[in-house]
């Protein structure tokens, strides 16, 4: 009876020890306790209020820190630079293969994200959210596009301008950028890859992510063609907002489409055309696992994913931001989400309502894709910043 109690007693100690190690290692998920994790990100402006994070707090004990970047180059660059120090990064499409040739991010498992069966967008996104080898390295969290925008800048109403506009008077050609009579007018954010795209867009190239030799030699000489229009570059979403809130620029190849909120928040009205005749290049925002920091964590990564692809959350989102989210016309407009701030208002701000036209819309929207040649883009780039103000 003794020697029986003893060989239980050893058993529940083996047992014991064995639970305490799968704790201290994450279990079988592969991820530590959630209890008081912190989950560093690499975000952008305006997607991650604190109210918002104060509140997945205090229901989950897992902290986040958040920081914002002003490009995508500088986010791959943070997270090559310091692969550990972050969990995960809101990586754009265009930009997976350098993550991925990099061996910086951990697989999606599909099954651990919630809200996959109710995305219903017009768009393949997890097409851009993939690598060359067909894994899917992100969960849809933002798309938009970057349009033409304007102001009422007297500057624009020149009849010399009209032949860029369509038949109700909206620009509808990028060649506008261009033209002499804004010279110093025109607000172009600092990003190499989304700018080039729309360069070659501009040219009439059907695939400007796939150039061959002598279309990148047009697209950089029309680049370089672009110097005198602009003043200085602007960095991330606020920065472009204050340049065209404040008339330092009247017309604008447009970052965010969350500018037209801000602008007119500050008094002044802002124009935006989704449907340019050469096409529109497109993005979208994607929650990735960085490899080296994420893994260890991946139960509070998944939690705070699923946590802000709610409905609740992103009603929020999209009222606070303008942008658009992951909701369909349908979910935007539903007894939830106007509960949680979704006006007729909020809605004509962003892209939510042209989704309705199906294809109509998307048929004009290039989404990133990996270019033929990142590094020469990116060297080219570099070149045209040296350029200004010269």
């Amino acid at each position: 009876m003794r020697k029986h109690a003893s060989l239980k007693l050893i058993a529940g100690a083996i047992a014991a020890s064995v639970a305490m190690a799968l704790t201290a290692c994450g279990g079988p998920s592969g991820g530590a306790s959630t209890e008081n994790q912190t989950l560093n990100v690499l975000s952008w402006e305006t997607y991650h209020d604190k109210k918002q994070l104060d509140a997945f707090t205090e229901k989950t004990g897992i902290k986040v820190n958040v920081v914002n970047v002003g490009s995508p180059d500088e986010m791959f660059a943070k997270v090559k630079s310091a692969p550990s120090q972050w969990d995960l990064a809101l990586v754009t499409s265009g930009w997976y293969d350098n993550y991925t040739n990099a061996n910086l991010l951990e697989p999606i498992d599909s099954a651990r994200v919630t809200a996959l069966k109710d995305m219903k967008l017009g768009f393949d996104w997890q097409a851009a959210a993939s690598s060359k080898d067909g894994k899917l390295y992100g969960v849809l969290y933002n798309w938009g596009n970057q349009p033409l925008a304007w102001t009422d800048d007297a500057a624009l109403a020149s009849p010399a301008l009209k032949k860029y506009q369509d038949d109700k008077g909206q620009f509808n050609d990028w060649n506008v950028l261009w033209d002499p009579a804004l010279k110093g007018k025109v607000s172009i954010f600092d990003e190499s890859q989304a700018v080039l795209n729309m360069v070659a867009l501009t040219l009439g190239f059907e695939d400007p992510f796939n150039l061959s030799e002598e279309q990148f030699n047009q697209m950089k000489a029309k680049l370089a063609e672009l110097r005198p229009q602009i003043k200085r570059l602007t960095s991330g979403f606020n920065d472009q907002t204050d340049q065209l809130a404040g008339g330092e620029a009247s017309i604008a190849y447009l970052n965010n489409i969350a500018s037209l909120k801000a602008v007119k928040a500050a008094g002044k009205t802002l124009h935006v055309n989704n449907i340019i005749k050469q096409g529109v290049p497109a993005w979208s925002d994607n929650y990735s696992i960085v490899k080296e920091g994420g893994s260890k964590k991946l139960d509070a990564a998944y939690e705070f994913i699923n946590y802000t692809q709610t409905m609740d959350w992103q009603s929020k989102f999209v009222t606070a931001s303008g942008n658009n989210g992951i909701l369909d016309y349908q979910q935007a407009t539903s007894a939830e989400a106007k509960s949680a701030g979704v006006t007729d208002e909020v809605l004509s701000a962003t892209l939510i309502p042209a989704t309705k036209d199906g294809d109509a819309f998307f048929s004009k929207m290039k989404f990133g894709q990996t270019p033929e040649d990142a590094g020469k883009r990116v060297q080219i780039w570099n070149e045209f910043k040296l350029g200004l103000g010269s």
